[in-house]
């Protein structure tokens, strides 16, 4: 034994992480070999929108000018109905 913990897995395949895992992910990619080994990977979702987002040059530019505080390529938007009738 390796002193790695082990999982018990119950007549319909559920088993908790909860013992085993450090970080609070909770959504995983998971890959079977064909010696049954299972290797989990932590996941994000990202929506279209987001995915389209990240993908456009312009975009990115934009987002990394304000991470590094220059905010010239940002536009403020007013939302309607905020009681900002100007």
């Amino acid at each position: 034994m390796s002193g790695q913990p082990e999982i018990v897995v119950d007549e319909r395949g559920r088993t908790s992480l909860a013992r085993v895992r450090t970080h609070a992910y909770d959504r995983y990619l998971v890959e079977e070999f064909p010696d049954g080994t299972l290797v989990l990977t932590p996941a994000v979702t990202v929506s279209a929108l987001e995915m389209a987002a990240l993908q456009d040059p312009r975009v990115r530019e934009a987002v990394a000018a304000d991470a590094a505080g220059d905010d010239s390529q940002l536009r403020t938007r007013h939302r309607r109905g905020s009681g900002d009738d100007s």
